[in-house]
């Protein structure tokens, strides 16, 4: 399976902020949509993701500040790891592994195409496991029927 296959079944917004916001403008938004990161964005040009290991980290960098007082550019994950659409599911799982990440934006030619989380690959994973456990469970009936006959 495809990346653009997954991104379109699970059909999962992504949302942004501006690189100047605030972690507490940060915050309020993955609150509100009960998410855990967002795509960080200078103009229309995507600049990095801000994540709850971000937050994590903002408390250590800043353990005098509020959070009004920090913007999200000063705390945020600069260097992103990203997947095309045409990558394969088991490539973009494993680069999430070797990375150590949870959200992967997914981007094809300079335009973000949606962002996959580890959820959604562990889903589709377990759901592709136990389809072919249906299949080999049905296999085994039929050879176990022809053998008695």
């Amino acid at each position: 399976m495809l990346v653009k296959e997954l991104l379109k079944k699970e059909k999962n917004p992504f949302h942004t902020i501006g690189q100047e916001e605030t972690v507490a403008a940060a915050l309020k938004l993955m609150s509100g949509y009960n998410i855990s990161a967002l795509l960080v964005m200078d103009d229309r040009r995507i600049a990095g993701i801000f994540t709850e290991r971000d937050l994590l980290r903002c408390h250590v960098i800043f353990p005098e500040k509020n959070t009004v007082e920090i913007q999200v550019r000063e705390v945020m994950t600069h260097n992103l790891i990203v997947a095309e659409p045409d990558d394969e599911i088991k490539d973009a799982m494993g680069m999430m592994i070797k990375a150590k990440i949870r959200h992967l934006p997914v981007i094809e030619n300079a335009a973000i195409k949606g962002i996959l989380a580890l959820e959604d690959l562990v889903k589709n994973h377990v759901g592709a496991l136990t389809q072919e456990l249906h299949y080999l469970q049905d296999y085994v009936t039929d050879l176990q029927d022809a053998a008695q006959d």
